[in-house]
């Protein structure tokens, strides 16, 4: 918990790390001492015991213990499940999943293969989708804060299907990530760009495909790329030359575009 949410007086659950396997001791703030320095005294186990113990060691109040170690529970289960069903965190598939859901907006989060947000948002993003609404895996839950918690594989299939559904959705964040990202990469000091265009290409070649992406249209500005890398080729030319004036009219020709 933070700071600002233990009160002096109040009875919370307290973990001297935090694992999820841990029990929880039962505590009871008595007062503030610093930074994130509380005075606690033991209610259960070691009835009595005082000490001195950090924010981050109370995880919830104690009158909401079980609703968390429930919540605790469900999320673990996902998590289980997310593993038996082909859930990579590091993949191509679920970085495209994630991209997907962040065009969405509406409250829709995909993180850690937790597809979330409230069930009626879900269900907007259904209905774009052209997916049936209010059904959901039997792993799913809702959490103390209402939100509907899904598992990866339901997260890729409505990904896909809202990339079919609305592809320029989708496909105008990529496109402006990726032009951003070239440009970057072709600028002095920010080389470390081209690694993130090698990690996200791969992505959004998934992406793509989700949408249909017309082959015609992705061989066209395959080459308006060829033809942009040839200019800025020029440019560097110009610039080793001692030429900045004609230099700087074709950057800023293209920077334009």
């Amino acid at each position: 918990m933070t700071k600002s949410e233990i009160k002096p007086g109040e009875e919370y659950a307290f973990r001297e790390k935090r694992q999820a396997s841990l029990p929880f001791q039962r505590v009871k703030v008595l007062e503030h001492i610093r930074g994130n320095k509380w005075k606690a005294q033991w209610v259960d186990p070691n009835p009595g015991l005082v000490d001195y113990i950090e924010s981050n060691q109370l995880i919830v109040p104690w009158k909401e213990q079980r609703a968390f170690l429930k919540e605790e529970e469900q999320k673990e289960r996902i998590r289980q499940y997310n593993m038996e069903h082909g859930y990579e965190p590091e993949s191509p598939i679920t970085s495209a999943v994630e991209q997907v859901f962040e065009s969405v907006g509406d409250g829709i989060s995909f993180y850690r293969g937790d597809f979330s947000g409230s069930a009626d948002a879900i269900d907007r993003v259904r209905v774009r989708a052209g997916v049936e609404t209010g059904k959901s895996s039997y792993v799913s839950y809702v959490d103390r804060q209402k939100k509907l918690h899904l598992p990866f594989d339901e997260a890729l299939d409505l990904a896909r299907k809202f990339c079919a559904a609305e592809p320029q959705s989708v496909l105008a964040g990529v496109e402006a990530t990726e032009r951003e990202w070239e440009q970057d990469a072709r600028t002095p000091g920010k080389e470390h760009i081209i690694s993130l265009l090698t990690e996200y290409r791969a992505s959004w070649a998934i992406i793509r495909q989700w949408t249909g992406h017309d082959p015609a249209v992705a061989a066209r500005e395959a080459h308006i790329k060829s033809l942009e890398r040839l200019v800025w080729d020029a440019i560097y030319a110009l610039q080793k030359a001692g030429l900045d004036s004609e230099a700087n009219r074709l950057r800023r020709a293209i920077q334009r575009e």
